[in-house]
């Protein structure tokens, strides 16, 4: 009986020490594995079945990390975009002169995304590929840039034509930022071409005010 209770406790102890999976871990390891299959396929088939067992675990598991492949997409969008996400909207709150941040709104953007394009042409392809399969994600993205560059035009021109200012900005910049034009254009998207667009536009903002 007593050998029987010290078992007992001995399994209870192994359980208690076991370690458990680290999620983080796991989910990463999940957006990995997507990214070997959608650099292989250019983006143009993603399975959760086949992410599973790219990153070495039942599908049933990795339903765990992510609840279906829209999730799994849009966690590798928030990783995508992380870069991007983070030093654009640090620029709401710089202390900067308000024209040097238009500036950088557009200069940030061109270097992380030529950048990642530069590192890995394929994935990035391959990515944008994938995004024209799920628009709302990318969509998300685009407009949390542009409250920034709304933000950015109130400051600059305060009650009057910031939003037309802001439309026109990014439209007129939208070259340097947006990841199919430089997928397709990356030899032109040069700092020195974005800088003399951008100087352009800014000697013409105070038309936009009423």
């Amino acid at each position: 009986m007593n050998m029987h209770v010290i078992g007992l406790k001995r399994g209870a102890g192994s359980d208690m020490v076991r370690p458990k999976p680290d999620e983080d871990e796991r989910r990463a390891l999940l957006i990995k594995s997507a990214e070997t299959i959608l650099r292989a396929n250019r983006g143009r088939r993603l399975v959760m079945s086949d992410v599973a067992a790219e990153a070495g675990m039942s599908q049933s598991y990795s339903y765990r990390f992510f609840a279906n492949k829209d999730a799994l997409v849009a966690a590798m969008a928030d990783v995508w975009f992380a870069k991007v996400t983070e030093a654009v909207k640090t620029l709401s709150t710089s202390a900067d002169p308000v024209e040097s941040r238009l500036e950088s709104f557009v200069l940030v953007q061109m270097r992380i995304k030529c950048a990642q394009y530069d590192e890995d042409s394929e994935l990035f392809q391959a990515y944008l590929n994938l995004a024209a399969e799920h628009p709302s994600v990318a969509m998300a993205h685009v407009r949390d840039m542009e409250a920034v560059l709304i933000d950015l035009m109130r400051e600059r021109l305060g009650k009057g034509g910031f939003e037309a200012a802001a439309t026109a900005f990014g439209d007129a910049t939208r070259m340097f930022r947006d990841p199919y034009v430089i997928a397709r254009m990356r030899p032109a998207i040069t700092e020195t071409r974005a800088r003399f667009v951008v100087a352009i536009l800014l000697s013409g903002l105070d038309r936009f005010q009423s």
